[in-house]
């Protein structure tokens, strides 16, 4: 059995403290290149037909997603409550377009690729575009 001086110890402490002391600042981190989405983020374009993805001229079947705002062919929304679940997300959605404003409850199933979003009765499938599309 070997065993390890109390000088050892002593300067093990003293180091480990003095690393710990007040003014002692961490170290800055490097600014990130660019945005930085989370795993399984909802951020990006979606669309009802994977194939209106690269056509432009498709807006009233896109949806896009920024942080909280999801902005859909003729009206602007908000996330003004989210509650999660086991397989989806309800979210309230605060929503401003077509000269009204009013509130949306939505389902959310964020799957590999696609977007399940249901409202009231009627669940829609978008699909994710490639960035850039």
């Amino acid at each position: 059995m070997k065993t390890v001086s109390l000088f050892a110890i002593a300067t093990i402490a003293t180091l480990g403290l003095a690393a710990c002391e007040e003014g002692a600042a961490p170290p800055v981190p490097e600014p990130a290149a660019g945005p930085i989405d989370a795993p399984g983020s909802l951020n990006g374009t979606y669309n009802l037909r994977a194939s209106d993805c690269t056509d432009q001229g498709a807006p009233e079947t896109r949806l896009t997603i920024e942080g909280n705002k999801f902005n859909f062919y003729e009206s602007a929304c908000t996330v003004a409550a989210s509650e999660p679940g086991t397989s989806s997300t309800q979210v309230t959605l605060s929503c401003a377009g077509e000269g009204e404003q009013r509130n949306r409850v939505v389902e959310l199933q964020n799957r590999p690729g696609e977007l399940r979003l249901t409202d009231d009765s009627t669940t829609l499938t978008y699909f994710k575009c490639e960035a850039g599309a």
